[in-house]
């Protein structure tokens, strides 16, 4: 499959998430973030979910000719969906809405558009932050969160901080 095809397979998929499947992965958002202190609670719930959303609404607009077109690893690519399936829980309805959500999100800015999963800017405890530097992107807790088996950072563009 190539960049092409996937950006497709994704425009189609958007349209099965309903504007209550996004009001429910919101709501996923904001509860996962309860307890955290703010700034961090709006930073990782508000402003998080805006840049998701925005890249959602990019998926539906992009044509295939606004994109690189290549192939993609078959093994890259199952990997990456199979680490989102497995963090998921049909059960929870909210849950499942913000996996459908992540998965057509992060897919698309893993594989088409090869952007980081969280915006650059977004600041992370200790005050530090998403950055770019004309070539590459970094990200301050890549090497960190990778191990956690909670995220989806082994996926990311991004390269570690401690990379630059």
């Amino acid at each position: 499959m190539n960049t092409s095809e996937l950006l497709l397979n994704l425009q189609n998929d958007s349209r099965s998430i309903s504007n209550a499947d996004i009001s429910l992965a919101r709501a996923y958002a904001m509860e996962t973030v309860e307890h955290v202190p703010e700034p961090y609670k709006t930073i990782y719930s508000s402003d998080y979910f805006v840049f998701l959303y925005e890249s959602f609404l990019e998926i539906q607009k992009c044509r295939s000719h606004e994109i690189v077109i290549q192939e993609i690893n078959p093994e890259d690519y199952e990997s990456a969906l199979s680490s989102i399936n497995e963090k998921n829980d049909t059960a929870d309805r909210k849950k499942d809405a913000m996996n459908r959500f992540i998965t057509i999100v992060h897919i698309y800015l893993t594989f088409i558009v090869k952007k980081p999963l969280h915006p650059v800017g977004m600041v992370f405890p200790g005050g530090l932050k998403i950055t770019e530097d004309g070539t590459f992107y970094y990200c301050p807790v890549k090497d960190k969160q990778t191990e956690t088996g909670i995220s989806f950072c082994e996926f990311c563009i991004c390269k570690d901080s401690e990379e630059h």
